[in-house]
């Protein structure tokens, strides 16, 4: 009876740390859709620097998940194979256009584009 027990203790254990380590993938992609989504609000309030930094932040936030749950990019792309690897490349595509487009003062194409980079991040995250 106390050997089941401590058995299932150590189960538990192991499934506890478990799921911890999934939280900090999904920290790191929380963080970023709401950098994302303050990105946005800076867009609609004609806050370039805001757009930029918070877009900025969101990036960093997903190199560190990739950092720390790395996976491997695959050498020919065929559409659907790696639904992971493709909304990853797109979000930092669609992050780098919002920034590009805030740059240039076009604050209208650079909240589209910070939308469209989290729409890709969401869709990553369903993906898993």
């Amino acid at each position: 009876m106390k050997k089941s027990f401590s058995c299932s203790l150590i189960a538990f254990a192991f499934l506890a740390g478990c799921s911890t380590m999934d939280y900090a993938t999904d920290e790191h992609e929380d963080k970023a859709l709401q950098e994302l989504g303050v990105a946005v609000r800076s867009a609609e309030n004609e806050n370039t620097g805001g757009l930029i930094d918070h877009t900025e932040k969101a990036k960093q936030h997903l190199i560190e998940e990739n950092r720390e749950h790395p996976y491997t990019h695959p050498f020919v792309s065929i559409y659907g194979q790696f639904p992971k690897a493709e909304h990853d490349m797109g979000t930092f595509e669609e992050m780098d256009k919002a920034i590009e487009e805030a740059k240039k003062g076009n604050l209208i194409k650079a909240a589209e584009a910070a939308r469209r980079a989290s729409v890709h991040l969401k869709q990553k995250a369903r993906s898993k």
